[in-house]
């Protein structure tokens, strides 16, 4: 089943990049979709041969007759390992003409409506194919075993499913934008060719602007609540490409006014009012996910909680962006360039740092393990380069927007939150931006300190943890529990004696269980080291009395666990 999903991984994406060409490919934005694709046919690759490799460790297995283990390094495949598919003629070239920038595109709307559908397609097959992979894991020699095949034939399988309908969204949108007759970076039947030097700014979006405006005024006392309330639904039914035109027109004290307004709205509120508070402190979330790339940093400045104050123990001052401390040895450090994902979603991506926000980072090690579809699916990168995670409230699920800067101390550049790199020192934010997420829905880096690893769950997956005595629960059980796709975790009693090998009040995510043996595989948060994979076993019957408590909950939705 391996070699299959080897073999139809590699040709996933053969519908799509068979509408790749010159005139489809040719505007800046269009060019930066096709990059995507390109990733995704690389990690696709790598993954085949992931797939491959791991197939001829199971062939070895079997001739060894071994129980309980897979047997160390990459076994080499029979045969060529494959390649990624082949790229068409004009891929990655710019286009023809001097200079690089595209004054005029025109496109094939219904060539891109059909690169959409098929982007779809190509998002519901690699899930399909994943489920399949994951579906073996009890099968196969042992929960480490299984881990261990599953991650890296299903890196690029998860990535196209969690990322190519956000594409196909994307162009559908420009698609619909442009058919309206608005400015949306290119034209096709029925529109006229657009700018791209515009920035897909269009002059229809000036009455908006100009109305806009007038409602802010000049003076933030004079806006209410229900007014603010009616400005943030006026915001939040533009399109992207309107949205980000419409904040445009906006800067300078229009935006200044509006976002004061936003920071005394609480002390305005009344009980009659009190309903419409949380829409109004989202307009900034929605300003920050929607504006033009350069007005980050200043929508960032001006609207209150969209960067997470660092303080308490880590320094005398609490940072946020644009308002520099005058002391201290703490700095924001701009990430912008590095990538969400280097090479897959993997437990071993995240890692701990001075924050005291085990709790976390458990949960977010576990769901790595069990489901790392749904972390990329609740994490969006936005076209400024900011990043909406998916939180889930009670309410509902809500996107929490953050910028790609992470706190670092001055001079040395050690960052002092969950790390921006992978084991291999390559950048890959995506652990430090939901723990970011969490920092501004809590109010500051160091509000983070100690918490329930089950209410980290429900944040975090949208389903009902529970939380067990470790007396009341089993090894077979907790083998279940993972074989199922479940999050475990458990929680460190404070009297532990010194040579027990844990940390005292810390959380740890549970990776493996053998009920065979009566062990447990637990990995510490804390950031890895070249000799510390911060994986140990223990036997379950020494470990529970150090326990006190066993959280868990599903990555999928359904009825509650119990």
């Amino acid at each position: 089943m391996l070699r299959r999903v080897a073999a139809a991984s590699l040709s996933l994406l053969a519908p799509v990049l068979a509408l790749d060409d010159d005139e489809t490919w040719r505007s800046p934005w269009q060019r930066r979709c096709h990059g995507r694709i390109d990733e995704w046919a690389s990690a696709l690759a790598a993954g085949a041969r992931a797939a491959r490799d791991q197939a001829a460790r199971l062939d070895l297995l079997a001739a060894q007759g071994a129980r309980g283990a897979v047997v160390p390094g990459p076994a080499a495949p029979s045969g060529p390992r494959p390649s990624a598919p082949p790229v068409p003629a004009g891929w990655g070239r710019p286009p023809a003409g001097p200079g690089s920038t595209v004054v005029g595109v025109a496109f094939s709307p219904e060539r891109l409506a059909e690169l959409a559908r098929r982007l779809r397609r190509a998002a519901d097959d690699a899930a399909r194919l994943a489920a399949e992979v994951r579906r073996i894991v009890p099968a196969l020699p042992g929960d480490t075993g299984g881990a261990l095949v599953v991650a890296g034939p299903c890196q690029g399988l998860d990535q196209v499913a969690a990322e190519a309908p956000d594409l196909a969204d994307a162009i559908a949108g420009r698609l619909t934008y442009a058919a309206s007759g608005g400015s949306a970076g290119f034209a096709g039947s029925g529109g006229s060719v657009m700018t791209a030097a515009s920035g897909g700014r269009g002059a229809d979006v000036a009455p908006t602007v100009t109305g806009l405006a007038a409602s802010i005024g000049a003076d933030p006392f004079r806006l209410d609540l229900r007014e603010l309330s009616e400005l943030a639904t006026r915001l939040g039914q533009l399109g992207p490409a309107e949205l980000r035109a419409v904040v445009g027109g906006l800067r300078g004290r229009p935006l200044e006014v509006l976002a004061a307004a936003v920071r005394i709205a609480p002390t305005r509120a009344e009980l009659r009012t009190l309903g419409l508070l949380p829409a109004v402190l989202a307009v900034g979330d929605l300003l920050l996910r929607g504006a033009p790339a350069s007005m980050v940093a200043e929508i960032a400045r001006l609207f209150p909680g969209l960067e997470p104050p660092v303080g308490g123990r880590y320094g005398p001052w609490e940072y946020t962006v644009g308002h520099p401390p005058s002391t201290g040895d703490l700095t924001m450090h701009d990430r912008g360039r590095d990538p969400l994902w280097a090479s897959g979603v993997t437990p071993s991506d995240v890692g701990q740092g001075a924050v005291g926000d085990c709790y976390l980072l458990a949960a977010l090690i576990g769901i790595a393990r069990a489901d790392p579809g749904l972390l990329r699916r609740n994490l969006r990168e936005n076209p400024n380069g900011t990043v909406s995670v998916t939180v889930h409230l009670p309410s509902g699920a809500v996107p929490v927007t953050v910028t790609r800067s992470l706190p670092v101390r001055a001079g040395a550049g050690q960052e002092i939150a969950a790390d921006g790199d992978n084991p291999a020192g390559e950048p890959e934010l995506w652990a430090a931006l939901y723990e970011k997420a969490y920092a501004r829905m809590a109010g500051s880096y160091a509000r983070l300190e100690g918490g329930d690893p089950a209410t980290a769950m429900e944040y975090l997956t949208g389903t009902t943890a529970v939380r067990r005595s470790p007396s009341a629960v089993t090894v077979g059980e907790l083998a279940a529990r993972l074989a199922a796709g479940g999050v475990v975790t458990v929680v460190t009693r404070s009297d532990l004696p010194p040579d027990s090998g844990l940390v005292p009040n810390h959380a740890y995510a549970v990776l493996g269980a053998d009920a065979r043996t009566g062990r447990v595989l637990l990995c510490n948060p804390w950031d890895q080291t070249g000799t510390d994979d911060r994986l140990d076993w223990h036997d379950w019957d020494g470990l529970e009395p150090a326990l006190g408590g066993v959280q868990w909950a599903s990555t999928r939705r359904g009825p509650p666990a119990r």
